[in-house]
């Protein structure tokens, strides 16, 4: 019997895995890191603004601007919305990352 048909080529699996490793890293630069649409980022945060109240106005601004807070640098968009709150129109201006649509800095406008 011959063990030869048996045995794998000793180069398969570091071969495999240093291929996988290099298409890994290629799709990472290739698909990660990309910023979401504007339209995206304020459909997002319209829909966790309606849960509080109607909306009647929103904007967004489709530059990205840099955005540093304390030791995390990122891009965001500049945006505002309108929302009823007791029946009362309110205004909101806010900031929302660039690449996962988090809100990043919300201010309450005042009519002072």
């Amino acid at each position: 019997m011959n063990d030869s048909n048996n045995t794998l080529n000793p180069w398969l699996i570091p071969v495999t895995l240093g291929a996988s490793g290099v298409a890994g890293f290629v799709a990472g630069k290739l698909f990660g890191k990309r910023p979401i649409s504007a339209n995206r980022a304020l459909k997002l945060i319209r829909h966790d603004f309606a849960r509080e109240g109607t909306i009647t106005g929103s904007w967004i601004d489709h530059r990205r601007v840099p955005f540093q807070r304390y030791a995390v640098k990122t891009s965001a968009y500049q945006g505002g919305l309108t929302r009823l709150e007791d029946n009362e129109p309110v205004n909101y201006e806010f900031r929302v990352d660039a690449y996962t649509g988090s809100l990043l800095e919300l201010k309450r406008l005042t009519d002072d």
